[in-house]
């Protein structure tokens, strides 16, 4: 299975400026950039979306790379290790196909549930179709808006210049107020500039920006990272600028060879009320297909520590919810 982008040196060097410490294993089975966390009751290794497994056989290629990641972690004193493999995932127990994980098989490896750090279920456009079939899975009414953009007075660039990001961080300011939620620090998207591997597309009418979208390139895939869309000037809304740079953002990838579009985060919930429902209808209307990965899940070397370090997250989200 490909590494994800999560996984690789770009995101690492990203890691680094962020002044974390990080450290990659490589076998022949398995691969793992981890990520030396640090809390108030100890340390921790995170692999995002990882480690990376590369045998014939997943299930062995995991026992192996947590073996090694135990080493590690013993020697950075840390007392649990935080994985989220991009296998395929079932929660059928009967499944019997050693390609795919099941919950039991994880448990059975002494690993524990976590809540997912990670989207454990993403949406993703296979890029390999032509272009005018890729549109064609779109709405008719968004293509149009893309269509017209430009005779409408819509302009859209690219920019890979870290100064830029405040076009992004503002509009993500503004949805966050609206919408209640707490939106990605100005240097971290800065630092993802700054490591190249982030390009920021930007929608402006009369020089205004309308929407920016913050996206990834790694092996063949691009990933929808962040975006945001101006809803101050309703006149200037119709415009659907959000949309617009989405379908540029797919359409570019397409024709730069890409051979997948990741939208980064889906949840499979019903409930209207959800809150990832309404974004994530928006992204499967693009087309496509929805992939499960296994989650996030801890493996504990302290028993006891690893206890109270989950008892005091627990308290806090309680907290944070009143």
């Amino acid at each position: 299975m490909s590494k994800h982008f999560l996984q690789s040196t770009a995101w690492e060097k990203y890691i680094n400026l962020e002044g974390k410490a990080t450290f990659r294993l490589e076998a022949p089975d398995f691969e793992a950039m981890a990520i030396l966390e640090t809390t108030p009751l100890g340390n921790y290794l995170f692999c995002p979306y990882g480690p990376n497994l590369l045998g014939e056989n997943p299930h062995a290629s995991l026992r192996t790379s947590l073996k090694a990641l135990k080493t590690l972690a013993k020697e950075q004193k840390a007392f649990f290790v935080r994985i989220e493999p991009t296998i395929p995932f079932s929660n059928n127990t009967d499944q019997n196909d050693e390609s795919v994980f099941t919950p039991d098989f994880m448990r059975s490896l002494g690993l524990k549930k976590s809540h997912d750090i990670e989207p454990a279920h993403t949406w993703a456009l296979d890029l390999s179709q032509s272009e005018e079939d890729l549109l064609h899975e779109m709405p008719y009414s968004r293509i149009q808006y893309w269509h017209s953009a430009e005779k409408k007075g819509l302009k859209l660039r690219t920019t890979k210049d870290p100064k830029e990001i405040t076009v992004l961080t503002s509009l993500l300011a503004e949805v966050s107020e609206k919408n209640h939620f707490n939106p990605q620090e100005e240097n971290h998207l800065k630092n993802q500039l700054k490591s190249g591997f982030a390009t920021l597309y930007i929608a402006e009418y009369d020089g205004q920006p309308l929407a920016a979208s913050l996206i990834y390139d790694h092996n063949g895939i691009r990933y929808y990272a962040h975006s945001a869309s101006s809803r101050k000037n309703k006149k200037l809304s119709k415009l659907s600028a959000g949309t617009v740079v989405l379908i540029q953002e797919i359409v570019d990838a397409k024709r730069q060879g890409f051979e997948s579009f990741d939208f980064w985060g889906i949840t499979t919930s019903k409930d209207p009320n959800h809150p990832w429902y309404g974004f994530t209808a928006y992204k499967k209307s693009f087309g496509g297909q929805q992939i499960d990965f296994s989650g996030t899940w801890d493996l504990p070397l302290n028993s006891l520590h690893y206890r109270l370090y989950r008892l005091i997250r627990k308290i806090n989200r309680k907290r944070r919810k009143k």
